[in-house]
């Protein structure tokens, strides 16, 4: 046997050694981890804390002792499709009256915090110092307390004390403007939003159900205006930046400069969070010739530059311009894992922003028409004759179309609504079918009314009432009624069968 030539040793040698060098690289690729080198928690109390921070101007403390005072609400009356306390039957109405009593300590507190400027908590996160689990213990307390104040303010509605009553609404709303802060985390925001809108919501049922003085409408209608001017939220995602900061540094690989790729050992969570699929295909593929951290840190900046620039449009705005906005965000998060897990909460909050807001100036509107009909005897004409003589700051503006609020006069109501996200005007009609269907816990089939409202309609409130999808005292009624039937039906069937 003929020995090898020195060269093709040589070469042999070579491809042996580039060989071992190309293993040693994948292995250190597949074992290589991520680097933790910035505190993100840290960084997001840093921005989200207010400037020139007073611990004496805080309202957390109070808050606390708020949470700490209350009593929760007794089962017996805790009902989902019941949103006035003449609904419940006298047992019940008791019941209730007696809790709200119980929490007036709570109240108190409540109160002190809704008259401080700000409310800044320092967020603690529950592992590895990770954004993605920072705690918000306040935010189930912060819902039931505001719901127990709004029952004591329609309770004192009930009893002819409208001033104090709106008192409570206004409290809520302030609660709710504290938590609505662009520099908070997205969940802070929706809290934030939703608290004021329950607060709007609580007003509009009284006005329903009861028959306020001009005084208590003029002092509710100031106050709320006075708010809204000084009102400058606009809605921001620039806080989840940090979150997005975060599980990059958890994911990627930090070579220093920015070339690093997906590593091969992520934590399952971050992997979840980020929308990659944990097949060994799939992984693989973004590990070697996935995107790089730089071109990560390109697109969720560009995705956040895009969002901010949406917040301060309205829904017409976006569309008038001829932008499908968010239809191009949408192709930057297909491009951008990252981005995918905070594309809808963004979209919410735009929608639910301008939602809040024009409900909060139909609140003020209708209002000023009660007002106005309390002094003259008349609804007015039109929205305008409410400026012109001063029971109105300005005609509102529909997020939905490039002009106001619909008004209309209907016999001796009126009917005040916006256009919806079909940008067209419907005539503010709302529709009901009641379709049949099983629930859980029920025997047979009951009727369940389906709403369908391409307008969202302020006044009346029984059709605002159906348009959130809520039972009234008569369907209740009826639905109960035909559980019953049924279950009589049942029980007659097998008896008339016997011979």
């Amino acid at each position: 046997m003929k020995a090898l030539r020195p060269s093709i040793k040589w070469i042999l040698a070579a491809f042996g050694v580039l060989l071992a060098l190309f293993i040693l690289k994948i292995v250190l690729l597949l074992t290589a981890k991520p680097k933790i080198t910035v505190n993100y928690v840290s960084e997001y109390n840093r921005t989200s804390r207010p400037q020139n921070y007073d611990p004496n101007k805080n309202a957390a403390p109070y808050y606390q002792n708020a949470f700490d005072a209350f009593v929760d609400m007794p089962r017996e009356v805790r009902r989902l499709y019941t949103n006035w306390p003449t609904d419940f039957n006298e047992s019940d109405q008791n019941t209730l009256s007696q809790w709200v009593a119980s929490n007036e300590q709570a109240f108190e507190h409540f109160r002190d915090a809704c008259r401080k400027p700000y409310y800044w908590l320092e967020r603690k996160s529950g592992k590895d110092n990770s954004i993605l689990d920072i705690m918000l213990p306040e935010l189930n307390p912060f819902r039931e307390l505001t719901r127990a104040i709004l029952w004591d303010a329609k309770i004192k509605a009930i009893q002819g004390q409208f001033q104090p009553a709106f008192e409570n609404i206004l409290t809520c709303y302030s609660a709710g403007r504290h938590k609505c802060r662009p520099n908070l985390l997205l969940t802070d925001q929706h809290n934030g939003l939703n608290i004021k809108k329950e607060a709007v919501d609580s007003a509009l049922v009284i006005l329903n159900n009861t028959n306020v003085e001009d005084k208590a409408l003029g002092f509710l209608q100031n106050a709320l205006q006075s708010k809204l001017n000084t009102d400058d939220y606009i809605p921001s995602i620039r806080a989840e930046k940090y979150l997005l900061y975060d599980a990059l540094q958890r994911t990627f690989i930090d070579n220093g400069k920015g070339t690093g790729r997906l590593a091969f050992n992520v934590d399952l969570e971050y992997i979840t969070l980020g929308g990659i699929w944990t097949n060994l295909k799939h992984k693989l593929y973004y590990c070697f010739i996935g995107p790089t951290r730089n071109e990560i840190v390109e697109q969720i900046e560009q995705g956040i530059a895009m969002y901010d620039s949406i917040m301060t449009k309205t829904p017409w705005q976006t569309k008038s311009e001829g932008s499908d906005y968010l239809k191009e965000i949408q192709i930057i998060k297909e491009g951008s894992y990252f981005l995918e897990h905070i594309g809808e909460s963004a979209k919410s909050i735009f929608y639910s922003y301008h939602k809040t807001k024009a409900q909060t100036e139909a609140l003020i509107t209708i209002l000023a028409i009660l007002r106005f009909n309390i002094a003259k005897g008349y609804l007015p004409e039109t929205l305008n004759e409410l400026v012109s003589m001063d029971y109105l700051k300005a005609v509102p503006s529909d997020p939905y179309s490039s002009g106001p609020l619909v008004y209309k006069r209907i016999e001796d109501n009126f009917k005040l609504y916006g256009i919806g996200k079909d940008f067209s005007d419907d005539g503010g009609v709302i529709e009901v079918v009641n379709t049949a269907r099983k629930m859980p816990g029920f025997r047979g089939k009951t009727l369940i009314p389906q709403v369908h409202s391409p307008d969202i309609v302020y006044w009346p409130y029984k059709e605002f009432n159906k348009l959130r999808h809520e039972f009234t005292v008569e369907e209740v009624k009826r639905l109960k009624a035909d559980r019953e039937q049924e279950t009589r039906k049942k029980i007659e069937e097998p008896n008339q069968a016997e011979p």
